[in-house]
Order: structure tokens, then sequence, then C-alpha cells
């Protein structure tokens, strides 16, 4: 599609320079002068007693036809008179070298066409919306009718300084056109209510909405470390890795748990024309909590292939396919490839439309669900698409609505100079999963603060279902910087922070990481104290830190209890420990080793069945083992 597309813009350059030069004073000038200076013999006029130099002007006439009076006089060596004498006894005319009537209207048509026909070819690579609430179309079709303008001034031998005129008069008045649809089309300082509605913002409680952490749930593997971790995989494939490569990864809920998925797409062109009939063979699928990586491999298992993806070409762009069947009036938002229940690959395409007077605000107003395999193609309004679908709402324009809520609320020219109460999403963002949905994640700050934020904000991807959670904390760059101090060494990095709720507080969860990937620490740090921390090189590890922590500021919570054994076993969890003792009460309660000092594990050790035991719980966790 490249070569189409760079044909038919070469075109369309090709024509605005021809019909600029044809309407320049250089070309006026050029026709003026070979009107002037061109001449021929006379049809039918009289050819006897001529001189020997009139002679021989004609003879070189009737060899080489219509010459201009310079190269006549230059080649036979015959002076000005010579050809003037010849001009009153009518055996030479001047000869008019334009073309006539009726081939410059069968240019003008011709030319037409041809604009338009390659405009068509240069479509074919732009992919331009086709709609009216959109700039791309005008500047389009204004150089198109630029184009078929200048050709009808040819046609009609139009004056240098005329032509000029019109073309001036042409251009200001599309400028005129496009500068009032930019600022009076729906610009946010004369629609500021308008654009503080595009997402509807819920206040709620975070200790109430968001369930207390199953910490072997947490995700540890991040879009950077996925990619390292497909690398590897696609490393033990060498003979598809050298002519496939990993796509962009997305974030699922496959079969209940929380997934990275990508496609295999082409190397290139050439890599595509090699395999254009057989597909990519599938794609790479990464548990975001336990690491496990697996390449999917669709034509050995079931002998398909990825035919429309991102990297093919022609038809098979994906975009380019979606474009010419049905969404070319639709802005294109972004992409995503995902995995139905039973393993099939699709992509989903998410297109907007304005959604405040002409083009302001935009609003995703169709999904289109591709397959991958066959090109089965299903255009939906959002709510209507398929249940196993996760992403409709693009990230990127969430969070433009989420701006203009924050920083509207007082109007346009509040936003601009006072700014009071306007507010912005920090940096960055991650996508988290609760109650089995995928939600973007940021914290919202003060304009011109980067330090604190006023609460985390959750907008699920797939529902728009938005939700404020207030309270005074740190943002997520600044537990980041915090984190990095933990452990001073170069080249290790963190993991953008996960907001959990621990025994109702508002937590973050962080990865320190080496620079080849590896995870180093695992970092609970409270969002609200960034003091308040426990770092461990195992997850279970620092969890039990970090509740313990919380268990000496948290009195109210620990319960004293007291009783007889009746059971106990245990098990290893990340090279921990972890002992379950059941207590006459009929409740368990666990005992995590790395809590405890050694005389209260010497203690602990040395009980049997049967015997009393005194501790001090917080929910179920031993906080303190009382020895005495």
């Amino acid at each position: 599609m490249f070569i189409f597309g760079m044909i038919g813009i070469i075109l369309l350059l090709s024509a605005i320079g021809g019909v600029t030069f044809l309407n320049s004073s250089i070309y006026h000038e050029w026709i003026k002068n070979r009107k002037k200076q061109v001449v021929d013999l006379t049809p039918n006029s009289e050819k006897s007693n001529l001189s020997d130099l009139q002679e021989t002007v004609v003879v070189y006439l009737q060899r080489n036809g219509a010459s201009s009076i310079s190269d006549i006089i230059q080649d036979t060596k015959v002076s000005r008179r010579v050809i003037n004498n010849l001009f009153n006894k009518g055996v030479i005319m001047k000869k008019q070298l334009l073309h006539s009537k009726t081939q410059r209207l069968i240019g003008l048509i011709i030319g037409s066409i041809l604009v338009i026909l390659s405009a068509f070819v240069a479509n074919y690579y732009l992919m331009v919306t086709v709609n009216l609430r959109f700039y791309g179309i005008f500047f389009y079709v204004f150089v198109i009718i630029g184009i078929i303008l200048n050709l009808v001034l040819f046609y009609y031998n139009t004056e240098e300084k005329k032509s000029h005129i019109i073309n001036g008069v042409y251009v200001l008045g599309c400028a005129v056109l496009l500068f009032g649809l930019f600022l009076f089309g729906g610009r946010p300082i004369f629609f500021a209510d308008e654009y503080t509605e595009l997402i509807e913002i819920e206040e709620a409680d975070f200790i109430e909405d968001i369930s207390t952490v199953d910490v072997n749930t947490l995700p540890l593997v991040d879009k950077a470390y996925g990619n390292k971790l497909g690398s590897l995989k696609l490393g033990e494939y060498p003979g598809i890795g050298s002519e496939f490569e990993t796509g962009e990864y997305s974030d699922i809920i496959y079969q209940g748990e929380q997934y990275l998925v990508a496609p295999l797409e082409y190397r290139g062109f050439f890599k595509w024309l090699n395999n254009r009939n057989q597909g990519t063979p599938g794609y790479i699928l990464i548990n975001k909590v336990t690491g496990e990586t697996r390449f999917i491999n669709l034509k050995e298992t079931t002998g398909e292939g990825l035919f429309y993806t991102p990297s093919a070409y022609f038809n098979y762009d994906l975009e380019r396919y979606a474009y010419y069947h049905g969404l070319s009036q639709y802005h294109l938002e972004n992409r995503f490839f995902e995995i139905d229940e039973s393993g099939t690959p699709y992509y989903v395409l998410q297109y907007s439309l304005p959604s405040i007077f002409i083009n302001g605000g935009s609003k995703i107003a169709k999904i289109a669900v591709v397959n991958a395999l066959d090109g089965n193609i299903g255009i939906y309004t959002p709510g209507e698409e398929p249940d196993w679908v996760d992403s409709i709402y693009p990230s990127n324009l969430l969070f433009e609505q989420l701006r203009y809520w924050g920083s509207l609320q007082d109007g346009w020219f509040n936003s601009v100079f006072a700014q009071r109460g306007v507010l912005q999403p920090s940096s960055g963002t991650r996508i988290i999963m609760n109650d089995g949905e995928l939600f973007y994640f940021t914290g919202l700050t003060g304009a011109g603060n980067d330090e604190s934020t006023i609460g985390f904000v959750y907008m699920g991807m797939k529902t728009k279902e938005t939700k404020l959670y207030r309270f005074p904390g740190a943002t997520e760059a600044a537990a980041m910087n915090k984190v990095m101090t933990l452990l001073p060494q170069n080249d290790i990095s963190t993991s953008f922070p996960i907001p959990i709720n621990i025994q109702d507080k508002p937590t973050y969860f962080i990865l320190i990481k080496g620079d080849d990937g590896r995870i180093l620490k695992y970092v609970y740090i409270s969002a609200q104290d960034l003091e308040l921390y426990s770092m461990s090189d195992t997850k279970i590890g620092a969890y039990n830190g970090y509740l313990a922590k919380l268990s000496k500021e948290d009195t109210q919570s620990i319960v004293d209890v007291e009783g007889d054994i009746i059971d106990i076993f245990s098990y290893v969890v990340e090279g921990n420990t972890i002992y379950w003792i059941e207590l006459d009460n009929g409740k368990r309660y666990k005992i995590d080793v790395n809590n405890f000092t050694d005389v209260e594990l010497r203690y602990f050790i040395g009980l049997k069945i049967g015997d009393t035991i005194s501790i001090k719980v917080l929910d179920y966790n031993v906080i303190t083992i009382m020895t005495d």
C-alpha cells in the first residue's frame, strides 16, 4: 500500500506543480514569446518570384516545420528584413503554438479525471477520515479543487494577473474556513461545561470499594518485563523469530486471570511477502501473576495463521481493512490485540466522533472487532460488544476527558490563569484488576503539585465507569522515588505502583528491578505515609512485614487470643515457612517465621498439639507470640 500511496501522492504533487507552472509568470512570459517569435509557411501561398535568401527560408521551414524567427536567422544567416518581406508577401505567417479550444477541453477533462483518480490512489495510503467534522477531509478536498481550478484557468487561457488573484482568493477562503472551524467548531473556551460532562465521575470510599488484597493475586509482570519474557520465549524458536516479532502487548482477563497478550507481527515488507499466504504463526501469552510465558502456535495446532494484522500490507493491513469495511467516517483512536475465552485471536479497534458542536469533544462511537484469522469483522456501539472484549475505552481518550473534568470546572479562563481548584492526573498510569474488571489507575493532583495527590481515580476500560477516591497521599512518582532510596545501587528501576487495600490502608505495591528485568525486591509502602513501608526478597515476606508494621499503628484492631492447639501444619512459599495453627476456639491463625524473633520462634517450635498458646492477632495473622 505504501507504493500505491506514494504513487498517488507523487501524482498529486506533480499536478500541483504542473498547474502552478501553467499559471506562473514564467509560463505566461514563455507563451507570449512563443506567440511573437514562431512562424510557419502559409498554406497555399504563392512562392514564385522569391530571392535566393527568401528561398532559403522557405526550404528551411519546409524541412523543419514551424520555427522561431531567432532559430531561422541563426541557421540560415538571413536578416530580419528577409523575414519581414516574406510576411509582406504572405508566404509565412505567425504560428500559434497554443492548443485549440477542443484540445484544451480534452486536456481539462483528462487532467481532472487523472487528478481525482490519483487522489483516490493516494487515499488508499492516507486513509483520510471521510467526515466533514474532521479537518483532514477539508485539506484533501481543498487541494483537489485547487488543482482542478487551475486546470480550468489554463483552459480559459486566463491572464497571469487574474489567475493570481483567483488563486489568492481561493487560498484565503480555504484558510479562513479552516481557521473558523478550528476556533469556533467546539473549543473548550466556548464549551467548558460540555467538556466537563464528557466523563461522569462518582466519588466513592476506597476502603469500601476496593477489596482487601489477596497477596497471591498481585501481578508481577508489567509490559516492560513482559517484552523481555516474550523475547526470551520467541528466542526458543529461531526459525520463527527470524521472520516475525512480538507486537504490542495488551492487558486482558482470560479465563478469570490477568494476562498480557501480544500477536506475532511481520518483520517488514519482504517478510510479509514471503509469508502472506500463511500468516503469522500465533501469539505470546503471559500470566501477569506467575510470569508463565507461552507461545500459542496456531499454525502448529490448528493450521491457521494471523492474516489481518497492523504489520500486513495492502488489503490485509488491519486499519486499512477496517477503513474499507464501513469505518472510513470515524477517527481511529487506538487498537488492542485480544483473545476470546477459546483463545481465538482478535483485534479490537476503537473509533471516535466529535460530540460537542462541530468537531469538539471526542467520544467512542464504534468498536470494530476483527478476527485476525479470517477477517470476519463485527462493528458495535459501546455496550453491545462481545462479553470477552476488555478494551472499549482507550487510555489516551479517558485521560484527556479526565483532564477536561479537572481543569474546566470553573471555566476555561480559570483553567489557564487563576487555576483555582484545577486538578490534573499525575504522571503515568497502570492497568489494574478489581472485582474481575480492568481499570486504568492514576493519582489526581492539584495544578503545579507533583508530590501529593488528593486521591486515586479508577476508570473502567470496558464500561468507562470512573470513581474518585479522595484522601491525601503521595503521587506514584513520589512513591517510586522513595523506593529507589531503599536500595541504593546502580542499574535498578521500579515498576509503576499498584494501589491496593491492605487492612483498610491505601498501599502501593512496587517492584524493584535490575537492569535485566529481574525482580530484586518487593515493596509495600503506604500511599499516605511514605515512611511506612516493608521491603523483602519475597512478596509474602514483604507483605507480612508490612502487616506487622501496620499492627503497631493500629492497636485497636489487634486481638488477644489464648487457647489450646488442636492442629499444626506448615508449607513453604517463596522460600518462607508458613505455619497455620488451629485452636480450640475453632479458628485458624497464620504464623510467618519472617515476622518473629528467634526467642519467639524457639518457643513456638517447642509447642505441640494440646499445649496452650497466647498470641496477639491482626485479622488472622499472628503478630506477637507471648513467651512468658
